[in-house]
């Protein structure tokens, strides 16, 4: 039971990375001014790597063989388990900022304290 509360954690904070990262990434060439072009560009990226390294976590804990890839890009779309602002239409860039900052993932994420007790095996 625990396990399964911490493979829902994991898929819901690895969801959030990558579609906010997807999400930023369209932002790509499109930013008002070059550099804040280049830092949203390098904040989607960063938001990539979290996901695929909260992923790989989950799919450690899930105990299928499953890599982040795998759980990521291999379910449907009602499968995901994201927070809504995270899918919000970029619009105008001033929205863009705040919805990144108020769902930001694995604010306080740390692999190697997200594990199950042993006790709870």
């Amino acid at each position: 039971m625990i396990q399964q509360a911490l493979l829902s954690y994991l898929t819901r904070l690895g969801d959030d990375a990558l579609v906010l990262g997807q999400r930023l990434s369209e932002w790509c060439g499109h930013g008002p001014v070059l550099e804040e072009d280049i830092a949203l560009t390098n904040t989607a990226l960063d938001y990539i790597g979290q996901a695929t390294f909260i992923l790989d976590h989950a799919g450690t804990i899930e105990g299928k063989g499953r890599d982040a890839d795998a759980i990521a890009f291999l379910r449907d779309a009602n499968e995901f388990r994201n927070h809504l602002i995270c899918e919000l239409p970029n619009g105008d860039y001033a929205y863009i900022l705040p919805a990144s900052c108020f769902s930001a993932p694995g604010k306080n994420f740390s692999g190697k304290n997200l594990r199950v007790h042993p006790k709870h095996n």
